[in-house]
């Protein structure tokens, strides 16, 4: 496997904006010494690993001088969702760091008082997380992962000339997963493609829902949540079997055998959040310090996949690659 890491850059850097937060109210300093940080991972994927990499990396210099970080994996159950907010809430946690909607979601509703740092929100405005990204407005700012599923189909149909049916595959009432839902769908009616929708309301619901798309579509495409990307392992199983190319999903998809993905290096969005969570301790205000919005610059490709499904790549994608195996 090649790897390239892309070297990203915030579109907006957490104050540099942040030279402005506190001039009206603002947060408290904390001394970062004596704080605790307090992470919910959500799920385990690998994505989540490289994320929680650059986080720890970021904030190494803290933890160095006594910083605390606390980081709990409920596994995507709700109920364990629910006991660690509350643990997080009567625990001195200085900063809570949810990772992905849904956790944000919850660690909002649960705290209006403790600042939240989301990591890799992808629909941190559609969520009602903030009221908009340059202003938050609220006790909750972030690290935002916006990635679009228009790139990926437009790709899916240089891939496979004269695609005629896509099965879409989501947890329905997860605010990113129907958020970028809509986004294939308007694209999907736009370029005249016809699809066909297998929702799941977890993980353990995916190998079903792909079953329902065999022999019915040309291609799968996943825009995008946390729980069926964590859940992807099943999904591949019964494209590869069927013999269907998957799209979309991020590079922990791509990973997993599907063939292409616009693509973040989670290694740079963990240490983006780690800049985000120490300018909350030293005192910016997250209802004025703007989420960070990294750049994708490219994509994950497949290579290995692609060329078991007989699927030639051209040299547009080739180029535009950022990661291929």
């Amino acid at each position: 496997m090649k790897r390239s890491h892309l070297a990203l850059a915030a579109s907006v850097l957490a104050c540099t904006a942040l030279a402005g937060c506190g001039e009206d109210g603002g947060g408290s300093a904390t001394d970062a010494a004596d704080a605790k940080v307090c992470v919910d991972q959500y799920a385990t994927a690998t994505v989540i690993d490289d994320l929680l990499s650059g986080l720890k990396d970021g904030l190494k210099e803290a933890m160095d001088d006594g910083l605390r970080l606390d980081v709990q994996n409920p596994n995507a159950d709700a109920a364990t969702e629910q006991t660690l907010a509350q643990k997080f809430i009567s625990g001195d946690c200085d900063v809570i760091v949810p990772v992905g909607t849904s956790a944000a979601q919850l660690m909002a509703t649960a705290t209006r008082d403790i600042p939240i740092v989301f990591a890799a929100s992808s629909t941190p405005v559609e969520a009602k997380l903030v009221a908009s990204l340059e202003k938050p407005g609220g006790n909750v700012t972030g690290v935002a992962d916006v990635i679009d599923p228009v790139p990926d189909i437009d790709a899916m149909t240089k891939l496979v000339p004269g695609l005629d049916k896509v099965g879409l595959i989501w947890k329905l009432g997860d605010p990113a997963g129907d958020a970028q839902a809509d986004k294939a769908r308007a694209h999907l009616d736009e370029l005249g493609i016809e699809y066909v929708e297998a929702t799941i309301s977890n993980g353990s619901d995916i190998t079903q829902a792909a079953q329902s798309l065999v022999g019915k579509v040309d291609a799968i495409e996943i825009p995008g949540d946390t729980t069926t990307i964590s859940a992807v392992e099943g999904l591949m199983k019964v494209a590869d079997d069927a013999k269907l190319p998957v799209y979309g999903g991020t590079s922990e998809a791509v990973a997993a055998g599907a063939v292409i993905s616009s693509s973040y290096d989670y290694t740079v969005v963990g240490q983006e959040v780690a800049k985000v969570v120490l300018a909350i301790l030293d005192g910016a205000d997250p209802a004025t310090t703007a989420v960070v919005v990294p750049e994708t610059g490219g994509f994950d490709l497949n290579l290995t996949k692609l060329e078991e499904l007989g699927i030639e790549v051209p040299a547009e994608l080739r180029d535009a690659a950022l990661t291929t195996q």
